[in-house]
């Protein structure tokens, strides 16, 4: 015998194949419904810019993408006295940038939103009109280039974030894009991830390196940044997101026995009768 489910009368009744019988109200069969489907985001309203999310409980992705523009950015200076910390010396630079996506992965606790540092970043020339869209890694110093058997992260050190659990996901979301341009850019990622976006961008375009024949061309073109073939990434917008919670599901050490919702979740019924065993032994649902 197969497992059973039923709805009579308000009220669900599940049969197992094992002979286990489980009888709850037809609104918990809503509740997980809603559960699924339904991110935690409090009725905020997206921020300008957010192209795609998707919610696999208990993570939620988020994927923001900033216009092209052109920044004042702190870089480190050829006579600087150390590679990166309190010792080292920078100026300003103005830069091309193109479309530049940040990949912004939040973990629910206590149903709050919760920014993880695992966030990520890419350029593109053209905005963002579906998950099949291609990716261009970002030529610029602390966006950590990390190799690993599946891919190369695109990897945003959040090491002085101060976001706090008060901050609603919207905040944070903010505070992270703001932090990634508004940091120092130095050679934090050569020393401690082994290489960073810029050094990995080398021979894409002959005004990218040195930073001063950027700069150079960037003053001569707003939108010199739409023209660079930026080092392509080997995935797509959904092949990424995929990636990136399957990745964080294995994170057991920073999200203990937390998996991320499959992309092809099991049928409603065994769903349904890990939703109520959760409620019955008073686990959070």
């Amino acid at each position: 015998m197969s497992d059973v489910l039923t709805i009579q009368n308000g009220k669900v009744v599940l049969k197992t194949e094992e002979g286990q019988s489980i009888e709850r109200p037809e609104a918990d069969l809503y509740d997980m419904f809603h559960r699924e489907i339904r991110p935690p985001i409090d009725g905020c309203a997206l921020p300008d810019g957010v192209k795609f999310y998707e919610w696999r409980d208990p993570f939620f992705l988020v994927v923001h993408q900033h216009p092209p523009f052109c920044r004042s950015l702190r870089w480190i200076a050829p006579d600087s006295p150390a590679d990166y910390g309190p010792g080292a010396k920078y100026r300003k630079v103005r830069l091309s940038i193109p479309y530049a996506n940040t990949f912004a992965m939040y973990f629910c606790r206590g149903g709050k939103l919760l920014l993880t540092g695992f966030n990520e970043l890419y350029f593109r020339n053209e905005p963002l009109r579906s998950k099949s869209d291609s990716l261009g890694y970002p030529a610029l110093l602390n966006i950590s280039a990390i190799k690993t058997k599946e891919r190369t992260r695109s990897w945003i050190c959040t090491q002085h974030l101060r976001n706090t659990a008060e901050m609603d996901w919207t905040t944070q979301l903010g505070n992270l894009i703001t932090h990634t341009w508004d940091g120092a850019f130095n050679l934090s990622s050569e020393r401690h991830e082994g290489a960073s976006g810029y050094g990995e961008s080398q021979g894409v375009h002959p005004d990218l390196h040195p930073v001063e024949r950027w700069e150079e061309a960037s003053r001569k073109d707003d939108a010199f940044a739409l023209s660079v073939p930026w080092k392509p990434a080997r995935f797509t917008v959904g092949e990424l997101m995929n990636c990136m919670f399957d990745e964080i599901g294995k994170q057991n050490h920073y999200f203990p026995g937390a998996t991320p919702a499959p992309l092809k979740p099991a049928g409603v019924v065994q769903r349904f009768i890990n939703f109520a065993q959760q409620k019955l032994t008073g686990g959070k649902a």
